[in-house]
């Protein structure tokens, strides 16, 4: 039960992955750069544009020391723990509580993840301006790699830590679009909507310029700035942005080169990043080959659905391969085991490289956050079904009998709830998703959500200490 080790958390470094071209995380950074000419070639860049990508992964050492993708905890188990999918089977956590503090674990890594790769990315994009050898194109495509990593990176420290539904709101977060020095360090925090002005121009700089596939699905295209810009746009929640949202995942639907999986499940347990549906994935280590994913949800059980997903996943087929229950040898009870990512024997349990992929960008949020724009800002319900019906189907389920009989604010929540469950312990989305029901019904959902004010995250006590420029969030 390591939850609450300490883990190695790079700070204000632009990792260098050796001497690799290619997006793959199979070994740790020789040299740590804080500052300074490091790119002067397409090698050095493209080594150095991998080191922003493994800041991506939340790869590093994990508690064990091994080289490790660590994306399971910021972008799944917690995330998951907040939208009350999850939950800790050896004690309540803050997170399923919701009594998060500035002092509570979790809001460390949560806050470094965020900074460390934003971080990363001004230093990619500071060395690589004045470099003129790598051709106009050349350096125009890597720079929108570098500006979409940034663009998640603020993205996901704003629907965390900021009142991301204001965009009148002064309690953004802290904007950094340069490289940290000792003159920069500690700024104050942006308006909202200066926030989402900076993120939305690095996203349409990178849809401008990356390509429709990158080398291969670990590394950011266009269409996954797309779905980001939908992502992103969906939480702001205006008029305005629903029809962006709409527009975009249509574009998305109907003209990228990402397809359905036939059956969900296949992603998971046989494709991998294989899978014509991923449109961005994590790659794990694979020399040594990790096995965190597989140790924080199997072998020290840390994220088991709570007793809500399971009863929401009564009747779905997709019950069978979401969990498992166990009987904790220790005298914990029973609980039921994630085995989302584990295709093996559940009677002997043993890790393999499927159950460490992790999922960024799959087409179906397309379709659902599609669905979800339409019949919340009042469109066509029937479209907004058939899409909603069109993710279901995938996932094995006929009968639609709820969903066609469903219309404005009641047919809005199903998509909701199908977001929850297609995206549990994957990519954020649930916790992201449940918050943009309403108030009242949210707290239906979630009762331990007693206020507004913690559908946002406190800004960690060790940054509160160290700025003096920083104002905290409100009720914390």
């Amino acid at each position: 039960m390591p939850r609450y080790i300490t883990k190695i958390v790079i700070i204000f470094g632009l990792i260098v992955l050796g001497t690799s071209c290619s997006k793959q995380l199979n070994v740790l950074p020789t040299t740590t750069e804080v500052d300074g000419n490091i790119i002067s070639d397409l090698q050095s860049a493209a080594t150095a544009l991998n080191g922003v990508y493994y800041l991506f992964a939340d790869a590093g050492p994990d508690f064990n020391g091994v080289p490790s993708t660590q994306w399971v905890d910021v972008n799944e188990g917690y995330p998951s723990e907040l939208s009350g999918m999850f939950a800790y089977p050896y004690g309540a956590t803050d997170l399923s509580n919701h009594t998060y503090k500035a002092k509570s674990f979790e809001m460390g890594p949560m806050w470094s993840y965020g900074y460390n790769l934003v971080n990363a990315a001004n230093g990619f994009l500071k060395n690589i301006a004045s470099v003129n050898s790598l051709g106009d194109s050349t350096r125009q495509e890597m720079m929108a790699e570098a500006r979409f990593l940034r663009a998640f990176g603020n993205t996901y420290l704003l629907l965390y830590f900021a009142q991301y539904y204001d965009p009148t709101s002064a309690y953004g977060i802290i904007l950094r679009n340069d490289f940290v020095t000792t003159s920069n360090l500690n700024l104050p925090r942006s308006p909202v909507g200066v926030v989402y002005d900076s993120i939305l121009a690095d996203i349409g700089y990178a849809m401008n310029y990356l390509p429709s596939l990158n080398t291969n699905n670990t590394g950011a295209n266009k269409w996954a700035a797309e779905l980001l810009e939908a992502r992103l746009l969906i939480n702001r929640g205006t008029a305005a942005d629903y029809a962006t949202v709409i527009s975009l995942t249509n574009d998305i639907i109907t003209h990228s080169p990402f397809t359905l999986e036939p059956n969900t499940k296949d992603i998971f347990y046989t494709k991998g990043l294989s899978s014509n549906e991923v449109m961005l994935g994590v790659q794990p280590y694979t020399n040594p080959a990790q096995t965190y994913k597989y140790n924080q949800y199997l072998y020290y059980t840390d994220y088991i659905l709570s007793d809500s997903a399971v009863n929401d996943l009564k009747g779905d087929p997709r019950r069978s391969w979401t969990y498992y229950m166990y009987t904790s040898p220790y005298g914990y009870g029973n609980f039921p085991v994630c085995i989302k990512y584990y295709p093996g024997d559940t009677l002997n349990l043993s890790a393999t490289l499927q159950d460490e992929y992790c999922y960024a960008f799959r087409l179906t949020e397309a379709y659902l956050l599609e669905a979800e724009a339409i019949s919340a800002s009042g469109g066509d319900p029937a479209t907004a079904r058939s899409l909603l019906e069109t993710v279901e189907g995938h996932a094995g389920i006929t009968d639609f009998t709820a969903v066609n009989a469903a219309s404005g604010p009641a047919l809005t929540e199903l998509i909701i709830r199908e977001e929850m469950k297609n995206f549990m312990g994957e990519s954020g989305q649930d916790w992201f998703a449940v918050r943009r029901l309403p108030f009242a019904t949210l707290q239906q959902v979630i009762p331990t959500l007693v206020s507004k004010d913690l559908l946002i995250l406190p800004i960690p006590q060790t940054e509160m200490q160290a700025n003096g420029q920083v104002k905290q969030n409100p009720s914390y």
